[in-house]
């Protein structure tokens, strides 16, 4: 079958926005294309048109300013990956694109769309979650923020509407933050379950603050908010398998598909959730399991 659809470039935020508006429903964003690509031969963009805001330079980059940092929306997730900044003051972010598919799909693939696609899987969703990040929106009419945390809506489905775009992220810095991933096989799989943590201690060692977020065990990537509840006020070291498994059960809801069953990712996310703990403390793994 022919492929039909209309390509266009923006070279500029104020470009792509009046494209939008003017195209409607009938608009895709287009930038890294890691996830369009499959849409294409699908015949899944037939009459629509593709609007290329890869080189708007000012959607790009990482900066640090009184201890916010901001990443543009078509920043390279390898260019996370290399981020100095994220590895010291943000390190689950860090980790996360250090786990992202292969180096040709990380020097394509954007933060914004990995959000934008919003796949229970994303890999960057639940660092950010875990970092309280905000997600910085533009339209015609103007700019707006939310809350990471209120941004997924479904499988693949958000609060961006028609006429939308990403235009980066903003998060306080946290170095004590970790994330673990689990995957059939490498970074090239879709995870089966994840987990980010950023957490903080009082001078007992017990965990004064915590944000957990998971990927890939619910339709959307979820804060876990009765397992930060649970943790707190207690040292990690003597935090039991159990004690977070049955926490999690309020939190999460997988199901079965071909990577895993529900019943086998409810077994893995609370060693996921402890790696992520301990990789976000000490910078490696203190437990077993798996």
């Amino acid at each position: 079958m022919m492929r039909s659809f209309d390509f266009v470039n923006a070279r500029t935020l104020g470009e792509a926005l009046a494209l939008l508006s003017a195209h409607g429903q009938n608009a895709l964003v287009a930038a890294g294309s890691t996830n369009i690509m499959e849409n294409i031969r699908a015949n899944a963009v037939n009459g629509l048109t593709l609007i290329n805001i890869r080189d708007i330079r000012e959607l790009r980059g990482i900066s640090i300013e009184e201890d916010v940092i901001t990443i543009g929306a078509l920043t390279e997730i390898a260019k996370i990956s290399e981020s100095r900044i994220l590895k010291e003051k943000a390190p689950a972010l860090w980790m996360a694109a250090d786990a992202f598919a292969d180096p040709i799909i990380r020097n394509s693939a954007t933060i914004g769309g990995n959000i934008a696609f919003s796949s229970p899987a994303a890999d960057t969703a639940p660092p950010l979650l875990a970092l309280g990040a905000c997600v910085d929106i533009a339209n015609k009419d103007g700019r707006r923020s939310v809350q990471i945390s209120d941004f997924f809506r479904g499988v693949n489905q958000n609060i961006l509407e028609p006429g939308d775009i990403i235009t980066g992220f903003r998060f306080m810095v946290q170095r004590q933050s970790g994330f673990y991933k689990l995957g059939l096989r490498n970074a090239m799989a879709i995870s089966v379950a994840s987990a980010a943590v950023s957490l903080e201690l009082d001078d007992e060692g017990k965990i004064k603050a915590v944000r957990i977020a998971m990927g890939s065990v619910a339709p959307v990537p979820v804060r876990c908010r009765c397992t930060e509840k649970a943790l707190t006020g207690c040292k990690l070291d003597g935090i039991s398998y159990a004690k977070i498994a049955q926490a999690l059960q309020n939190d999460i809801n997988p199901i079965d598909d071909i990577r895993a069953s529900a019943s086998y990712r409810r077994s893995v996310s609370p060693v996921c959730v402890k790696r992520a703990a301990e990789l976000a403390l000490y910078g490696e793994f203190k437990c077993g399991g798996l």
